[in-house]
């Protein structure tokens, strides 16, 4: 059944790029209730178009030549082409049971086509995983300015399998960060003193609006100009409340605040400023529960709007903090890098650690040995575990095949590949490999 289905498909396009893109949406579409055809036709798809031939996606020059121009614009439209093949690919194996390979083919997707529709698939994939962390470093990597409804719900699962207490405190911090000058972000929540408390008499406490708490230096310096500038730029329905620095040298933020004629509640009972990590004279910007904290140090008139704006964002429907959060200070950890180009020019894998087989064939390879190097390659291209993608071990096979002297068939090979993570790597070795000189 399913062959014929694929039979249909590629009769009924004119291109092999026509046929893989068909067949990709087929796959894509078949992967929830039929994951084993879906897996038949991406694969099929992934092969169709494994050489990148510019005259496919851009018109030829003169003499029916590309230029470089056209030729640059020709391989960007080849990977964008590709990530959607691999997205099939990714999520085909991922429903098939096999989400190790899924993410694997679907974060070259990303890599191809970093705002594409494979973004929210590979975060479902990684927090199904229990890889909630990684899966929102991928989901807000692009920082995207209006996520989409697919993104945000991905990015949820994602935060609840962290442990988040909420999620837009994460694009919070994106987009404070940012900003230029970017104010300082911090997690929350705050850990103030028991027995602090408002002038009011009030309990201190923050809830879902914004709270604008200006911390003030025991000379108060700047405490006029920075007591107008909240005037003017605290948003209706914010709170402001005012801090000294050290609560038994607030008179001068007293004498100014009375001159200036504003009665918001002071923060009293509690610690130093420097006791509570709060840095004097700022402006704490305090949101979300409490929960997304950014500090903006003066002057404050510049900086102020951009922050306010950041903050007066709510793309993210959630009661704060989330029923999932953990109860533990978010930590922040660099999220773990990728294998990088080996020194000898030899591609690694999609992470680490790295199989046994590889570092078998780099050290045949370094050994003047790339006839073994290009079987042991060969067989770890074979598996269909994602781990030494297409354009990786296409780069390795070419340099073992220069080696051996057929720089011929190594010059073709390179030449037609477009979809490396290692693009540049892929062009310089086509550069040195050359042709081989007739005599």
């Amino acid at each position: 059944m399913i062959a014929a289905t694929v039979l249909g498909l590629l009769l009924a396009a004119a291109t092999p790029t026509q046929q893989a893109e068909q067949l990709a949406s087929e796959a894509l579409r078949l992967s929830a209730s039929q994951p084993a055809q879906a897996l038949t036709a991406a694969r099929q798809a992934l092969k169709l178009t494994a050489d990148f031939e510019p005259l496919a996606y851009v018109k030829a020059g003169r003499k029916g030549e590309v230029v470089e121009d056209a030729y640059l614009e020709a391989r960007a439209e080849y990977r964008r082409h590709r990530s959607r093949v691999y997205e099939a690919m990714g999520e085909a194996l991922a429903r098939s049971g096999n989400p190790v390979a899924g993410a694997r083919h679907l974060r070259r997707a990303v890599d191809l086509d970093p705002q594409g529709s494979a973004v929210p698939r590979l975060g479902r994939v990684l927090a199904a995983q229990g890889r909630g962390r990684e899966a929102l470093d991928v989901l807000l990597g692009g920082r995207p300015a209006a996520p989409s409804p697919e993104l945000l719900s991905a990015a949820g699962e994602a935060a609840d399998m962290a442990g988040l207490p909420s999620l837009q405190t994460e694009f919070d911090r994106l987009r404070l960060l940012a900003l230029s000058p970017a104010p300082e972000f911090r997690d929350g929540p705050l850990r103030w003193p028991e027995r602090t408390r408002l002038s009011t008499g009030e309990t201190l406490r923050f809830d879902a609006a914004l709270s604008l708490l200006y911390v003030a230096e025991p000379s108060c310096r700047s405490c006029s100009a920075d007591i107008e500038t909240l005037a003017r730029a605290a948003p209706a329905g914010s709170r402001v409340l005012l801090m000294g620095a050290e609560p038994d040298r607030d008179q001068g933020l007293r004498s100014v605040a009375t001159s200036y004629r504003r009665n918001w509640p002071y923060v009293v009972g509690a610690g130093s400023a420097a006791s509570l990590g709060l840095p004097a004279p700022s402006l704490v910007l305090i949101a979300r529960g409490g929960f997304s904290i950014a500090i903006v140090s003066p002057p404050t008139a510049d900086r102020l709007a951009p922050a306010l704006e950041v903050l007066a964002k709510h793309e993210v429907a959630e009661i704060l903090p989330r029923a999932s959060w953990n109860r533990v200070t978010v930590t922040r950890t660099a999220a773990a890098s990728r294998p990088t180009l080996l020194p000898d020019g030899l591609a690694p894998g999609e992470d680490t650690p790295a199989p046994e087989a590889f570092a078998a064939a780099v050290a045949a390879f370094d050994a003047g040995k790339p006839a073994e190097a290009l079987k042991l390659f060969d067989a770890l291209g074979a598996a269909e575990d994602g781990w030494l993608l297409g354009p990786e071990l296409r780069l390795d096979r070419a340099l073992c095949l220069a080696a051996l002297g057929r720089r011929e068939e190594a010059r073709l090979m390179l030449l037609k590949t477009g979809d490396s993570r290692f693009q540049e790597a892929v062009d310089a070795s086509l550069e040195r490999v050359g042709s081989a000189r007739r005599r």
